[in-house]
């Protein structure tokens, strides 16, 4: 990273249009960036902001984070604080948001929108049963109840599905898990459930498919591998994770890391001796395959090193292979834009774009400077998700 200090913000100028040569987007000249005042405010960026930043961050998986960045001056905002501990799995925090808003006597939780049917929210009650359930204190019957009289949504499926398979119920949680991705969910949890489900049929060859678009998307602390076959186990079928775990030690076409990672998986589901052996001997014997893997490690190598400007329109960068990029492309504009968030507030001087890196989960996202042109009002009947549910599920909001 430059040890210079940033420049003053800029606002007489507009982003540079990329140039292009032979499809390839050229490396810019530094110049200052245009960058909106209200993002360098003393008390930290503004609400609208904030908010913002918590939905690029749950859309990313980041619940635990999303949760410590989202603002808590509203009763909406309070509900998707809710939502975002339940998925982070923290059900103290959950239950007492929750039962915050049941109360609604605090000034951030005080309605002033209709108030709610005499039989509540429906969709807060779910959040509750769940929270109760990952807290020990309910049971999946009370979370299916529940969802019965919530509006269907992948959302409504997304939320059953973790309930299920936290008590190793499988058969409940696969539907669920599929059709919340269906409806645009991200969460890769919800892919390594339909993968479990799959391996448990006996379709291993789809079960390393799912599984490895979720080891693409994970983050470095993330093992979907392992998840996949404690999910397996946890449900009670633990000679499935066993099978699928060799079956992935086996598998050639996986690239190398992969393959590492179901032999980790494993060991651990007590898959190892004389078999994995084999699988492994099985799996190095295509040297073709082990020759394309070599290229293109090295292809992905020479990228981590190439500093053509790649901010526009990326969705972010994942691995200690980002660090080249941001230390010689990016520049830091706060080193702690957020309390208690270990993260930085970086800028492409080049387009004005910027980007929170977070140091501790080795990703960097793309992250709003501004607030929204127009700000997505909430009908306040509480009967289905937030709108920032929609921003994790993959949906596009309203206008």
């Amino acid at each position: 990273m430059s040890q210079h200090p940033a420049e003053e913000p800029r606002t007489d100028q507009q982003p540079a249009e990329l140039p292009r040569e032979h499809g390839r987007t050229l490396v810019m000249p530094v110049r200052p960036g245009v960058i909106p005042p209200s993002v360098l405010r003393a008390d930290g960026p503004p609400p609208e902001v904030l908010r913002q930043w918590s939905d690029a961050l749950a859309a990313a998986g980041l619940y635990a984070e999303a949760l410590d960045v989202h603002p808590t001056l509203e009763r909406v905002d309070i509900v998707r604080q809710a939502e975002l501990a339940v998925l982070a799995g923290i059900h103290p925090k959950a239950l007492e948001l929750l039962q915050e808003l049941r109360e609604a006597k605090s000034e951030r939780t005080r309605r002033t929108v209709t108030p709610l049917k005499k039989e509540g929210s429906p969709w807060l009650e779910l959040l509750s049963r769940v929270a109760e359930l990952l807290a020990g204190t309910g049971d999946l019957a009370a979370v299916q109840e529940a969802a019965q009289r919530a509006q269907p949504s992948a959302g409504l499926d997304w939320i059953v599905a973790l309930a299920a398979v936290s008590v190793g119920d499988l058969l409940t949680a696969a539907p669920l898990a599929r059709s919340a991705r269906e409806g645009g969910c991200r969460d890769l949890r919800m892919l390594t459930i339909a993968a479990a489900d799959d391996a448990r049929q006996g379709n291993y060859r789809q079960a390393l498919d799912l599984t490895g678009q979720a080891q693409r998307i994970a983050l470095p602390d993330e093992d979907p591998a392992a998840l996949t076959v404690h999910v397996l186990q946890r449900c009670g079928f633990a000679a499935a994770a066993r099978s699928l775990a060799m079956a992935g030690v086996g598998e050639a076409t996986l690239a190398p890391a992969y393959r590492a990672d179901w032999k980790a998986a494993a060991a651990g589901a007590g898959g190892g001796g004389i078999a994995m052996l084999g699988q492994r001997v099985k799996a190095h014997a295509r040297r073709s395959d082990r020759r394309m893997e070599k290229r293109a490690r090295e292809a992905e190598a020479m990228a981590t090193y190439d500093l053509t400007c790649r901010c526009y329109g990326s969705g972010g960068w994942i691995g200690e292979g980002r660090h080249f990029y941001l230390q010689h492309h990016l520049h830091e504009l706060l080193p702690a834009p957020v309390a208690g968030l270990n993260a930085r507030l970086m800028i492409c001087r080049a387009t004005s774009l910027t980007f929170l890196d977070l140091l501790a989960r080795a990703i960097t996202l793309p992250v709003p400077s501004s607030p929204p042109s127009t700000v997505v009002a909430s009908d306040g009947n509480e009967e289905r998700p937030t709108p920032g549910m929609g921003v994790s599920l993959g949906l596009a909001l309203p206008a």
